[in-house]
């Protein structure tokens, strides 16, 4: 497995360095990183091979080798496939979930807590490369196929950006808090990526029904 480190995480440090926040900045890279952890088991788990995981600012990702048996194997409406990437992508908020639930009552550890339900939080967030955007692009694919869903993956995780844009921005301005401007500015960077993705795809999808035709 094939290890990478994004190059803007040594900006985010010196960021949060000059802010003061390193200690927190840290933590939360700790149990980010744990939280991706729990990924990797539950695929493992379930027959993925792990190919590559990178460190990125706001935490880590691992992308898997999967068996072409699994794309094959039809369960209902829709493929296993589908439903081991659903379980895969619930693992890390659910560890983030536990880990929270058990410094909950732990005053000295608090922070810790609160720390993994922002994690939980943020990742539930239906916004695609999220895990709560993968998760919605699972079931959609189980239910209507891929290509809708990835269409509706792409429209729901639009939407769902500019209404946590607004939102943030408002909480932006009464706290006056950098941080969530950051955050908002690295949503619109990966999302940007994402919905050039879906677009090449959908062209891809397009020009494969002309050549039928």
């Amino acid at each position: 497995m094939h290890t990478k480190f994004d190059s803007k995480l040594i900006i985010f440090v010196l960021f949060f360095f000059v802010l003061g926040f390193e200690d927190l900045y840290f933590l939360f890279l700790i149990f980010a990183i744990v939280h991706e952890l729990a990924h990797m088991i539950v695929g493992i788990l379930l027959g993925f091979q792990p190919s590559k995981i990178c460190i990125m600012p706001f935490g880590a990702y691992i992308s898997f080798k999967i068996d072409i048996k699994n794309y094959n194997t039809k369960i209902l409406r829709g493929r296993i496939c589908s439903l081991k990437k659903l379980l895969v992508a619930l693992a890390g908020p659910m560890c983030n979930i536990i880990i929270a639930l058990i410094y909950l009552f732990i005053e000295d550890y608090i922070i810790i807590s609160y720390i993994n339900i922002l994690l939980a939080i943020f990742n539930l967030l239906p916004i695609y490369p999220l895990d709560g955007g993968r998760s919605i692009k699972q079931v959609l694919i189980m239910l209507y196929g891929r290509r809708k869903a990835l269409k509706y993956t792409n429209n729901i995780s639009n939407i769902a950006l500019l209404i946590l844009i607004i939102i943030g921005l408002v909480f932006c301005f009464i706290t006056k808090s950098l941080i969530i401007l950051i955050t908002l500015i690295y949503l619109i960077y990966i999302r940007k990526k994402e919905d050039e993705l879906y677009r090449l795809k959908e062209n891809v999808y397009r020009t494969m029904n002309r050549l039928q035709i």
